[in-house]
């Protein structure tokens, strides 16, 4: 692993600082958002699942710890593929069952028609630039009646500009807002919108985010080499990304939506419901 100075430290892109400290990059609602999709896709030992942008493995590792699933986890970071597949021996699981390798969500094509139950993506969808071209790439590559997960982040409101550009600051590159309606009609993939519940997030402070700074830093036991002042750099980046990223999630909610691959069109319903 390349050792960064203070200044190389500050200058690194997000995604390759992300991979420094190797945060887990959890979706949205972490454990019980990974919870709720293994039990409302019926996955099982038998499942197979696909991770697009997977970072460093956690929700892959989470749900084949969860369900006994085979599971592959694709992303453009290379260091963070090597995370990935540290992760799988440190949590004692099999390399049969789980795997992590470079791939692109708009080109699929190491993996044969109709190979998973289960594809996994999280809020990455917000983030791919043909997003037409990877949800063929996606249902091609889904079993008839397979799931599809996002977990998309989307704005309650026209967002604060100021806030827009600090967040696009922090990650390189400019960000799109979408709504909740953006989310919400997927006819033209002929797949059915079969599962959704929003959430909001609970905004956290200033004090809140310094002791989960310093708490996951100091956890990181491959930082050691590092020293003091490099340490109070690397933690300085992480709580001003933090900040950013909390002030921006105030304005935001998130839902867990899944997409089932349909054979045939089916009828409408009109009579919906709604919990009591």
């Amino acid at each position: 692993m390349k050792k960064y100075n203070c200044d190389e430290i500050k200058r690194l892109s997000y995604t390759d600082f992300i991979s420094l400290i190797k945060e887990e990059n959890r979706p949205s609602g972490g454990k019980k958002t990974i919870r709720e999709i293994a039990i409302n896709s019926f996955i099982n030992c038998d499942s197979k699942v696909l991770e697009i942008g997977c970072t460093n493995g956690f929700s892959s590792l989470e749900i084949n710890k969860l369900t006994g699933c085979s599971a592959v986890g694709i992303d453009i970071n290379k260091n963070s593929i090597k995370n990935a597949n540290e992760k799988i021996k440190l949590n004692k699981l099999s390399s049969k069952n789980i795997k992590f390798c470079y791939g692109n969500a708009e080109d699929l094509t190491k993996f044969d028609d109709n190979s998973f139950d289960l594809i996994i993506c999280g809020n990455a969808i917000s983030f791919i630039e043909n997003k037409e071209k990877a949800f063929k790439e996606i249902i091609r590559v889904l079993k008839p009646n397979g799931f599809i997960s996002l977990v998309p982040i989307w704005y309650k409101k026209k967002p604060n500009n100021k806030i827009i550009s600090e967040v696009n600051k922090e990650l390189g590159f400019k960000i799109k807002c979408y709504y909740e309606n953006d989310w919400l009609n997927f006819d033209k993939y002929n797949i059915e919108l079969y599962y959704k519940k929003d959430y909001s997030f609970i905004y956290a402070s200033d004090k809140e985010i310094i002791k989960y700074v310093n708490k996951m830093i100091d956890s990181k036991k491959h930082l050691e080499v590092y020293n003091e002042k490099e340490i109070k750099c690397i933690k300085n980046r992480w709580i001003n990304t933090i900040r950013v990223f909390n002030k921006n999630l105030a304005q935001t909610n998130y839902s867990i939506i899944l997409l089932r691959k349909n054979l045939i069109e089916e009828e409408p319903e009109i009579f919906l419901t709604k919990e009591a």
